[in-house]
């Protein structure tokens, strides 16, 4: 029986790993590429007169501004629905600050504002109130409002709570580099979350949604 020179031997170890480096630098490249396609350029509605708008949360400043012109300005909506979820401690204190003291809740002359929080303080936390708003309302259209890499998973969880015609809208925050890659992970993370639990108040065993 031939056996392979000790030349031949060491050269085939050495293409295993450049070999597996190319494989995988394909996959991240191809993974990108799906991310800036679905993400970078999500399939958004022009203003339409809707029933609500449901500003998804953190209720930022831009995301607020850009639902509260939709409401005063384009009268897209008479309910102004915003998602209030509680501060989180890595995020600067003015925005804690804003967040905890929530102005974006006060009432409004002409507009009615509703603010909830989100249990679980997620997506589908947030889709889980609507279906809610929308057995007690019967709302035919709602308008929601995110950014735009967020895009794409608001209307897929959404659409699974409310049955009526769902149009998104997205503020784009224009971010770049590192920011921009940490989006790409979160929402890849996301979308396996959401096809792990297909139906609108399934949960993940070991993260079961709150019982208060």
């Amino acid at each position: 029986m031939a056996h392979a020179a000790p030349g031949q031997t060491l050269a085939k170890k050495r293409r295993w790993p450049l070999l597996v480096l190319t494989v995988l630098t394909i996959l991240v490249v191809l993974w990108l590429a799906v991310c800036h396609a679905v993400l970078d350029n999500p399939r958004v509605d022009p203003p339409k007169r809707s029933d609500a708008v449901f500003v998804l949360g953190p209720p930022d400043t831009s995301r607020v501004a850009y639902a509260e012109d939709l409401v005063f300005n384009q009268h897209v909506a008479d309910t102004l629905v915003i998602s209030a979820p509680d501060p989180q401690p890595y995020e600067p204190p003015q925005m804690q600050e804003y967040y905890s003291t929530r102005p974006f809740c006060a009432p409004r002359e002409g507009v009615e504002v509703i603010c909830f929080k989100p249990d679980p303080s997620t997506t589908q936390g947030e889709a889980m109130e609507l279906q809610k708003l929308f057995e007690e309302r019967g709302w035919d259209t709602v308008t929601a409002v995110t950014f735009t890499q967020h895009a794409p998973r608001s209307r897929l969880i959404l659409s699974r709570c409310y049955p009526g015609e769902l149009r998104m809208s997205a503020v784009d925050f224009h971010i770049t580099g590192k920011s921009l890659l940490m989006q790409y992970l979160h929402q890849t993370g996301g979308f396996i979350k959401a096809w792990l639990t297909p139906g609108c108040d399934q949960q993940l065993p070991w993260n079961p949604k709150s019982l208060d």
